[in-house]
């Protein structure tokens, strides 16, 4: 989920020295990733989330050497995209290591390479930019979502033809659920746009989700103790509803926002739909942030009826529903506490 999870367009076929080639074939070896380990090492136990996040660090270290390994040969062949990778290793371990320094590096080389780029490099230098900007936000508040919209649409004008317009704007509307119209007119035209199934699908997703504003949800499942939520049960009070996975830094970020706010909101009730497939992971961010949570987890992921009945299809998903169960926010996680405030104003007048 997500633009950093996108792989660039293949550059033209280019042929170096057998010097050259053959430290290329050792970059190109290294996008396989830290996932074989990953995988068979979560046939037994899964990693927990500081060894995960070791691999990938330990991974991109791998990656920035041996990139800087073949660019010291002076190439004339694959420059640009060896660059191009080297801008995206660095911007990632300035993310994973809040390091402002490897930032400031990552956009020198992109910089770099702008000056004598083609129009097709433009495009990825540009949708790069942006990836990085959404990786670096990843709560962005209003006035970081307005400057969010700006760079979609730049990007958009500039290379219309360019096969990754859609999902960029379907990746821009999940930022603005607080806005369900601007929402819509973002979903429809990346709709208009795609021919990818699996996108049209997520789209469908979301206009599922806008068509849910307003109505009062149902929902009977079990926690993780075997006792019965029922939200028909659980009117009476203001509810937030959490989708997360203890898979996702981001997701346990905003479940820890989440009970930074309800602590002086403790009438407000908790249920936390976890969509881990590992039973570890769901239990991690249970024991971290669980604590006055209805917790359901059934171990079927993305998979979950409990997730596929309304769309989810991103977490942290946080959704505010009023006393009477109704949905009113589909995104909590924005002022959440602005919002509880609203919503007893607007029923303590009856509304």
């Amino acid at each position: 989920m997500g633009l950093c999870a996108f792989h660039f367009t293949a550059f033209a076929e280019e042929r170096g020295t057998p010097e050259q080639e053959a430290v290329w074939r050792q970059v190109v070896a290294l996008d396989a990733g830290p996932e074989a380990v990953l995988v068979s090492t979560a046939k037994s136990q899964p990693l927990s989330p500081p060894k995960v996040s070791d691999r990938f660090a330990n991974h991109l270290l791998a990656q920035e050497e041996a990139l800087r390994r073949f660019l010291l040969t002076k190439p004339a062949v694959h420059f640009f995209e060896a660059n191009f990778r080297l801008a995206r290793v660095l911007a990632l371990r300035a993310e994973l290591e809040s390091n402002a320094t490897l930032q400031e590096q990552a956009d020198a080389v992109l910089e770099s390479l702008e000056k004598g780029a083609d129009l097709q490099q433009q495009a990825h230098i540009a949708f790069e930019r942006i990836s990085q900007w959404m990786r670096r936000n990843r709560l962005p508040s209003k006035e970081q979502r307005t400057e969010l919209l700006a760079a979609a649409q730049e990007f958009r004008d500039r290379f219309p033809s360019d096969p990754r317009v859609a999902r960029l704007l379907v990746e821009v509307a999940t930022q603005f659920d607080r806005e369900p119209e601007r929402k819509r007119t973002l979903l429809e035209e990346a709709q208009k746009l795609t021919r990818e199934a699996a996108l049209r699908r997520r789209i469908e997703d979301d206009f599922r989700k806008l068509g849910l504003l307003g109505k009062t949800l149902q929902l009977k499942c079990s926690d993780v103790g075997g006792r019965t939520i029922n939200l028909e049960q659980m009117r009476g009070k203001p509810l937030v509803l959490l989708y997360v996975s203890g898979n996702s830094q981001v997701s346990l970020l905003g479940w820890k926002t989440v009970n930074d706010v309800l602590r002086a909101w403790p009438e407000v009730q908790r249920v936390c739909i976890s969509i881990d497939v590992e039973r570890a992971l769901m239990e991690g961010g249970r024991k971290e942030y669980g604590e006055g949570w209805s917790v359901s987890w059934d171990g079927l992921g993305w998979s979950s009826p409990l997730a596929r009945r309304w769309g989810i299809n991103a977490v942290p998903t946080c959704w505010l529903l009023d006393s009477r169960g109704r949905l009113i926010s589909l995104n909590a996680l924005d002022g959440l506490a602005g919002q509880l405030e609203a919503l007893k104003e607007s029923e303590r007048a009856g509304r």
